[in-house]
């Protein structure tokens, strides 16, 4: 099967301004708070890298613990660890642009106010029953901007984005006893996802992208996929509504006929489609066919290489986490747990 004739929607793709990009991968949040019961535990966080430093003491953990604030030497990241008892897999969290740590971990039901986290609105139910240490680190804010951003090749944090998440798995593993880490993200944290899988594939087990592209390290021109350094499981979650999505792709090649019939009705969705076509040869040497595809979650999906790597549209949904969750009839979270697991 000719590998060009699934690409059509990047050969197209015009040179966009940058600025038309800034609501691209978008997401917002604000407020503060901490719950005075939650002072002994939050004090131990107060201090960034010490706090992670002392830590180290504590590898294996008999209780729900919540620290928020961390940091890692060299790094201006912040971070905070969701620890349930007995935990040993992690899953890191990337906010989108303009977004803040506790925002993503309220969108995905993990933090029930949107606000920095306390023991109180924690979901440790969730936690505790997937097994899982949700992390959530803070993008930086670039000079001369008040957003926070990843360096996904769209935006530019102006900090080592990819120093950071490599010494945050690291971290996590040596320092909290975690045995496997993976890495997901909304809209400009998708996309720092995506660009983990190609540049720093070892760092992480699984990822999982909702409602972002794929970006290349080209852009805006236009580039081939990227060859990750292993065959690393990944995972495509796209709205097939997508408004965000849409204003980058506005002079990207409709899709064809054939596409349109799969459920590829925008050029966004066959611009990943092609993403989803080379990342499926990549880490498995299968080409993936339109015509075998399922509905499970309100929308065409794919999945090749024994499901290690997948193509999921939601076919009704926007660009919010909470749109995808409302037409797939599923939690988001659920569906990254299940795929990392």
């Amino acid at each position: 099967m000719p590998h060009q004739q699934y690409f059509p929607a990047l050969r197209h793709l015009a040179p966009l301004a940058a600025a038309s990009l800034l609501a691209l991968l978008g997401a917002c949040g604000g407020g503060t708070g901490q719950d005075p019961a939650d002072t002994a535990q939050a004090s131990e966080a107060s201090d960034g890298t010490a706090a992670a430093t002392a830590f180290v003491r504590r590898t294996a953990s008999t209780s729900n613990t919540l620290q928020v604030g961390l940091a890692l030497p060299g790094f201006p990241h912040k971070f905070d660890v969701y620890r349930p008892a007995g935990a040993t897999r992690a899953v890191v969290f990337l906010h989108g642009l303009g977004g803040r740590s506790f925002q993503m971990a309220r969108d995905l039901g993990l933090n029930s106010v949107m606000a920095p986290p306390t023991m109180n609105t924690v979901n440790w139910d969730w936690l505790t029953r997937n097994g899982i240490i949700a992390v959530f680190p803070q993008a930086t804010t670039p000079a001369g901007s008040t957003l926070p951003t990843w360096s996904d090749y769209v935006q530019s944090s102006g900090q080592d984005d990819v120093g950071f998440l490599k010494a945050l798995s690291a971290s996590l593993k040596a320092q909290y006893g975690a045995t496997e880490v993976s890495l997901s993200g909304h809209s400009n944290g998708g996309a720092m996802t995506a660009r983990m899988w190609c540049e720093a594939t070892t760092a992480y087990k699984a990822f999982v992208t909702l409602a972002a592209p794929m970006p290349s390290s080209s852009f805006p021109s236009p580039a081939a996929t990227c060859t990750p350094l292993v065959p690393a499981p990944y995972h495509a979650v796209v709205g097939g509504q997508d408004t965000k999505l849409a204003q980058f792709f506005q002079a990207a090649q409709p899709p064809s006929a054939e596409q349109m019939a799969a459920g590829l009705s925008s050029p966004t969705l066959a611009y990943e489609w092609s993403r989803h076509y080379d990342r499926s040869f990549r880490v498995c040497s299968e080409w993936p066919a339109l015509a075998a595809r399922s509905t499970a979650n309100a929308g065409p999906g794919w999945s090749q290489c024994g499901g290690r790597v997948r193509y999921t549209v939601v076919s009704k949904a926007d660009h919010p986490i909470a749109s995808l969750e409302q037409y797939a009839g599923q939690r988001m979270a659920d569906l990254i747990a299940a795929f990392v697991k």
